[in-house]
């Protein structure tokens, strides 16, 4: 007959698993020769009042595969100051052997990640980072595309709000939705997206409320000379309003969803589509006065306040963009459909000729100082691994060691050959912009001709914009310290959650298909009757 298992026994193993998988991953990056861009956002479990930092690291690995992997999500006492936070990380990358192969660290945008960055950096080697350091820091891009768009929306006052009350209306109680229901049914009027209430301070769920919304606007129009209680019924000035919002919004609302991806580069595309929301945003406050005279009375007010919600999303933009393009536009140039010409082609849009080549000049003399970073630190590389196989050679391996060190001690042509390498790069031509191009595969084979680029390449383009991967690990963390499991340790917090993430990225290898299985059986399942029994325990 089966025997269960103590719960003191279930946490041992837990744990036990834990300790031996991070040991192999442990070895897998002290013996990784690649830098690796690392993430880290911290999160306030509700039910335990205690903080915790996810760490994610993100590279490619050996075989050119984009790798997302949870170094640690580590429990962090408070209070939470810069140098609080900068112990816990850089402890992180101590534990990995990550201090000498951080090629970024993306963090939320706060003062604080400002400090415990400074602090960092001077606990790390800085000739160990890719130029000095002085591209170590990168701002999450969608915490700033949030902070743009939240300005903007700070200055629209009501303009929407007969649009939020009538979905309010009408979403309140069960017997008003099916009524509603059935308005757009008679209407022949496909019900496909249930109305869905926003909450005022996140612009996503403004955004989808008001393109939900809009697709009912006639079904709100009959509802209102059927029912008298309904009178926030909005205006088609309010209507055309909230159209021309969405779109705005919609240019945000789609960015952010791309950038958020984990599954493929986002580097490449971050500089065309930032560009693209200066220029958007640039148009937006600057109406012609054409158009002005051609708005009714009626809708000018509104016209201008959404004139005011461009301009504070311009001030919001230029305060941040020279913080996160520089390293970006490089990757922008590393993408053989782009190259150069992209961002020649947007700088002179948005500064000018003159100014477009000074911006451009600027970018390409950064890649030209990464490329003589990148020779020089592969030449010591060989060198070393040269001496240390000089003990075992004889005879005329011998005459080659002398010669290889008489070569060492010559003057080395680095710079000619950078340059001959970059220009022999841009001066091909760029290739076809297709949506199924894969950046990755194409450095892989076509970089080999060029090495040196080819290494920046692998360094580079794995770097995240966004901190979603750190933030993503926060909704199963949630549901694991739910009310029921609110007294798990933070050992057994990190055990749990870093197994089951490393299952999901497939880090545990073949060997391990029945662990994985194990845990994401366990851990998926939320109704799984267990939770129940496990909830009557507390002493974990």
């Amino acid at each position: 007959m089966f025997k269960v298992v103590s719960r003191q026994t279930i946490r041992k193993d837990i744990i036990e698993m834990h300790e031996v998988q991070r040991d192999k991953m442990i070895k897998y990056f002290a013996n990784f020769k690649n830098r690796v861009a690392v993430i880290s956002d911290l999160w306030t479990a509700g039910h335990q009042r205690r903080g915790y930092m996810a760490v994610t690291a993100h590279y490619i690995d050996g075989a050119w595969n984009l790798k997302s992997f949870l170094l640690r999500f580590v429990y962090v006492p408070a209070p939470h100051t810069a140098a609080v936070l900068c112990e816990v990380l850089h402890e992180v990358l101590v534990e990995f052997h990550l201090e000498r192969k951080i090629s970024t660290i993306t963090l939320d945008n706060c003062t604080t990640n400002d400090k415990a960055v400074e602090e960092l950096q001077d606990k790390l080697d800085s000739s160990s980072l890719m130029v000095g350091g002085k591209l170590l820091h990168m701002r999450c891009c969608a915490h700033i595309l949030n902070l743009i768009v939240r300005d903007g929306l700070a200055v629209l006052g009501d303009g929407i709000e007969r649009v939020r009350d009538s979905v309010g209306f009408w979403s309140a109680t069960p017997k008003r939705h099916e009524k509603f229901e059935k308005t757009c049914r008679l209407m022949n009027i496909e019900y496909s997206k249930r109305l869905s209430l926003d909450c005022k301070t996140r612009w996503n769920s403004t955004y989808i409320m008001l393109s939900i919304a809009v697709m009912y606007r006639e079904v709100f129009d009959r509802l209102s000379l059927r029912e008298k209680q309904f009178n926030c019924c909005p205006s088609t000035a309010d209507w055309d309003f909230a159209i021309e919002m969405i779109d705005r919004l919609k240019l945000f609302y789609d960015i952010t969803t791309l950038w958020s991806g984990k599954h493929y580069v986002t580097t490449n595309l971050f500089f065309p589509k930032v560009c693209g929301i200066n220029l958007a945003i640039r148009k937006w406050t600057t109406p012609t006065y054409m158009q002005l005279e051609q708005l009714l009375e009626e809708i000018r007010g509104k016209h201008e306040v959404m004139q005011q919600m461009s301009e504070e999303m311009k001030k919001k933009f230029d305060k941040y963009w020279s913080d996160v393009h520089g390293l970006m536009a490089i990757a922008t140039v590393l993408d053989p459909r782009y190259k150069l010409h992209m961002l020649q082609a947007l700088y002179g849009s948005l500064y000018g000729p003159e100014a477009a080549c000074t911006e451009v000049a600027r970018v390409k003399l950064l890649l030209r100082e990464l490329l003589v970073e990148y020779q020089d630190d592969s030449s010591a590389g060989t060198t070393h691994g040269a001496t240390a196989e000089h003990v075992g050679k004889q005879g005329e391996d011998e005459v080659f060691d002398i010669f290889d060190q008489y070569m060492s001690s010559q003057p080395t042509a680095s710079a000619t050959f950078v340059h001959t390498e970059l220009d022999l790069y841009l001066e091909e031509p760029t290739l076809p912009r297709t949506k199924d191009f894969d950046i990755i595969n194409w450095w892989k084979f076509g970089g080999i001709k060029y090495p040196t680029l080819q290494l920046i390449a692998h360094d580079i383009l794995p770097i995240p914009v966004t901190t979603v991967a750190s933030e993503s690990a926060f909704s199963t963390s949630g549901r694991i310290l739910s009310p029921h499991r609110s007294r798990l340790a933070p050992k057994c917090v990190e055990a749990i959650m870093c197994m089951q993430a490393w299952c999901n990225a497939d880090m545990l290898g073949d060997n391990n298909s029945s662990l994985s299985t194990t845990f994401q059986t366990c851990l998926d399942e939320e109704d799984e009757p267990m939770d129940e029994e496990l909830s009557t325990y507390n002493n974990y």
